[in-house]
């Protein structure tokens, strides 16, 4: 059985619909069910029952499905990379990040793909690690960068440490604590600004994975953030001695058995450059 047809069968398991399946693949139904039925021929079984609520995989197309879908996806790994394999400026990657490396990294990564890279096409996708390693999972993305405090190890994910970041305690220039030495119990009346993702360290009382609306609301309150030090600018000033202040490793995860592409590597190569410039 050829790829195409596994990827009409695996499309129609997904859509459950022949007109929707067809539409999705770019193909008539009539050319999309003589495919499925040359399929269910050459195998001598019946992979789909046709009912008036849709279409459903039989017995044994579940059977087919369960190494239909990984082996799909390993081939359209294997062609993506020979199509990319030879030309590192052009191509598409696929690359997540978690708030707080978009926050640190992307636009630095994004300035030199637009000024050095004009030929090579990336899609970014912000999310939390849960939806992230799912994407990652389901082929979505290339890579994603994650703080590595809030990842699980999974044996279908390889994770690559790329560098540190320090967390810190940001306040606005003249907040009560700027440049002061506290303890936990001199935040205690304060909102504490964190990310959604959380932390074994620290409770916040407002969280924000937009970091734009985070800084400004630090900005315009006396809220304590607490975010990477690399964040600061001459707007901010850090407040000193609480157990946040410590070092946070930033990983890439990718599949474990998948290839990423040199125009992947690429990428990951400038995401190390822009973390090691923010963290010098």
């Amino acid at each position: 059985m050829d790829i195409r047809k596994l990827r009409h069968i695996i499309t129609l398991s997904q859509e459950r619909h022949f007109g929707l399946a067809a539409d999705r693949l770019g193909v008539t139904q009539s050319a999309l069910t003589r495919s499925i039925q040359a399929a269910e021929a050459e195998i001598g079984l019946r992979l789909f029952d046709r009912g008036r609520d849709g279409v459903y995989p039989t017995r044994a197309g579940e059977a087919l499905l369960a190494d239909a879908v990984p082996l799909l996806r390993q081939m359209e790994n294997l062609e993506r990379n020979m199509a990319l394999l030879s030309d590192r400026g052009s191509g598409e990657v696929c690359c997540g990040f978690g708030p707080l490396a978009a926050a640190l990294l992307l636009e630095t990564m994004l300035s030199h793909v637009a000024r050095d890279h004009g030929g090579l096409r990336v899609r970014t996708k912000l999310g939390d690690v849960g939806e992230l390693q799912a994407l990652l999972q389901e082929g979505e993305l290339d890579f994603a960068v994650l703080a590595h405090v809030l990842v699980e190890d999974r044996p279908d994910l390889s994770f690559r440490r790329i560098g540190r970041t320090r967390l810190g305690a940001l306040v606005r220039r003249g907040h009560p604590l700027a440049g002061r030495t506290v303890g936990e119990e001199d935040i205690a009346g304060y909102p504490i600004i964190g990310g959604t993702g959380g932390s074994p360290i620290y409770a916040p009382t407002i969280s924000c994975d937009n970091f734009e609306i985070a800084g400004l609301v630090t900005l315009a309150s006396d809220a304590v953030w607490i975010t990477a030090e690399a964040l600061a600018d001459d707007r901010y000033a850090l407040i000193h001695g609480l157990p946040v202040a410590q070092p946070l490793e930033l990983v890439v995860a990718s599949l474990a058995r998948r290839t990423l592409s040199v125009q992947a590597l690429l990428l990951i190569d400038l995401i190390v450059a822009a973390l090691r410039h923010r963290s010098a």
